[in-house]
C-alpha cells in the first residue's frame, strides 16, 4: 500500500509542489528581511516589564482574592497573615464572609489583615452594589492597600507564589543596600589595574561579576543613537553604540545607570535620585542637558566627556528572557530579523524598529503562500480525480 503511495502520479506532483513551496517561503523570508532593512525587537510600552524590584529585594505582600462562594470570599497571599477576628493561626490563606446590600444600593465590606513581621495592619475595601436586576450584584475594590495579584484565580505554582524569607536579603539590606555599592565602586578603584578593562561591553561585564561578587543586582544595557529616519540598532550607518550598566539601590528602590567606562552615574542638578537609562535618554532628548549632574565614581575616564555624553543615546536596549528556549530558537528560525529577547525604548521609535508590525507582516506573507500551497494541493486533487475513468460494470 504505502509503495503505491509512493508511485502514484499524485503524490509525486503533490512531493514536487511541496518542495516548490518550501523553497518559495525560504526565498521570500530572505527577500522580505533584506528589504526590511533593520532588525527588530519589542517596543517596551510598560516600563514596569524592566524595572520591577529584583526578586531578593521584593518584600512587598500580594494576594489572591477569589469568590469562593456567593457570601464567601478567600484570600490567598504570598506571606502568611492573619485575618482580623480570625481563630486561626498565621497561615498562607483564609476565608471569610461577606455582606450583601439588603435596603440600600450598596456595602462596603472591610477586610482587614495583618501580614507576618508587620506592625500594622492591611486593608481591602469591597463595594458590593445591588443591580436593578433581581439578584443580581456588583463587586467591586474600592480600595487596598495590599497589591493585588489576581482577581477570581488562584496561583498555578503555590511554592513560587510565596515569599520566602530565607531568599531575601537582610532587612538592613532592604532598607538600604548603599554600603554594599560603595564596596563594588572601591574595589573597582583599587584594582582598576588589573581588571584586564577593555571597550564598553567588556568593562561592563567585569562590573556586573564584582557586583554579584558583593551581592548587589547588576544588569548590563544597551543604548544606540540615531535620528528620525535611522534608529534602532545594527544599522549600516553605523551610529553610536554604547553598553552600561543598571545597578539596582534598595535605599531608593529603583535602578540607575552607572558606567564603568567612564566611571559616571547620573542625576538632575535638584535631585539626590540617579537617573535610570530611559529617564537619563528622556531627560537628555526633552530637556537642557544642563540639567544633568555626571558624578565620577569610578576611575576610568580616560577622556574629555562633555554633558552631550548621553544626549547621543536615545535608543536603550534591555536583554530579558532566556534565549536558548526551543520557542525562541523556531520564532528566530522564521523570523530572523526579531530579536525576542530584547524590549526596545526610544524616544523616536520608527516602524521598521517595531518587532510587532514585522511579525504581523511577516506573518502575513507566510500565511498568504500557505494559502497559496493549500489552493495548488486542492487544484492537483480536483484535477486528478476529474480524469480518473470510471470502471467499466461486468
Amino acid at each position: 500500500m504505502i509503495k503505491f503511495i509512493f508511485n502514484s502520479y499524485t503524490f509525486k506532483w503533490l512531493l514536487l509542489l511541496s518542495l516548490i513551496f518550501i523553497a518559495i517561503a525560504y526565498v521570500s523570508s530572505r527577500i522580505f528581511d533584506i528589504k526590511w532593512g533593520s532588525n527588530s525587537s519589542l517596543p517596551m510600552i510598560n516600563l514596569n516589564n524592566v524595572y520591577k524590584r529584583p526578586v531578593s529585594y521584593d518584600n512587598l505582600s500580594k494576594v489572591n482574592l477569589v469568590l469562593f462562594k456567593k457570601d464567601m470570599i478567600l484570600v490567598e497571599s504570598n506571606k502568611k497573615f492573619v485575618l482580623r477576628g480570625s481563630k486561626k493561626s498565621s497561615d498562607y490563606f483564609d476565608t471569610l464572609q461577606i455582606y450583601y446590600p439588603e435596603e440600600t444600593f450598596d456595602r462596603v465590606n472591610k477586610i482587614f489583615l495583618r501580614f507576618d513581621g508587620s506592625a500594622s495592619e492591611d486593608s481591602i475595601h469591597i463595594v458590593i452594589s445591588k443591580s436593578t436586576e433581581k439578584n443580581k450584584f456588583y463587586h467591586q475594590i474600592f480600595y487596598s492597600t495590599v497589591s493585588i495579584q489576581q482577581l477570581n484565580q488562584l496561583s498555578s505554582d503555590v511554592e513560587g507564589f510565596r515569599l520566602k524569607p530565607w531568599e531575601l536579603v537582610s532587612n538592613e539590606l532592604l532598607i538600604n543596600n548603599d554600603s554594599l555599592i560603595n564596596n563594588v565602586f572601591t574595589y573597582f578603584n583599587e584594582n582598576i589595574n588589573y581588571l584586564g578593562l577593555a571597550e564598553c561591553g567588556t568593562n561592563c561585564e567585569i562590573f556586573k561579576k564584582l557586583c554579584q561578587n558583593f551581592s548587589v543586582p547588576c544588569r548590563l544595557i544597551g543604548l544606540q543613537g540615531g535620528d528620525e529616519e535611522e534608529t534602532g540598532f545594527f544599522n549600516k550607518v553605523g551610529y553610536p553604540m554604547h553598553v552600561v550598566c543598571e545597578i539596582y539601590s534598595s535605599k531608593l528602590q529603583k535602578w540607575y545607570v552607572v558606567d564603568p567606562s567612564f566611571g559616571f552615574r547620573f542625576s538632575n542638578k535638584n535631585d539626590s535620585n540617579y537617573l535610570n537609562a530611559v529617564e537619563l535618554s528622556n531627560d537628555y532628548t526633552f530637556m537642557v542637558d544642563d540639567d544633568i549632574r555626571q558624578d565620577s565614581i569610578l576611575l576610568t575616564k580616560r577622556s574629555t566627556v562633555g554633558r552631550d555624553y548621553f544626549k547621543y543615546y536615545e535608543n536603550v536596549m534591555f536583554s530579558y528572557g532566556n534565549k536558548d528556549r526551543i520557542i525562541d530558537r523556531i520564532i528566530n528560525f522564521f523570523y530572523q530579523r526579531y530579536n525576542n529577547h530584547i524590549y526596545h525604548y526610544s524616544s523616536n521609535y520608527p516602524l521598521m524598529k517595531n518587532g510587532l508590525y514585522y511579525l504581523g507582516i511577516k506573518t502575513f506573507l507566510y500565511f498568504i503562500i500557505l494559502i497559496l500551497y493549500i489552493n495548488s494541493i486542492m487544484l492537483i486533487i480536483l484535477k486528478r480525480l476529474f480524469t480518473v475513468k470510471k470502471p467499466n460494470n461486468k
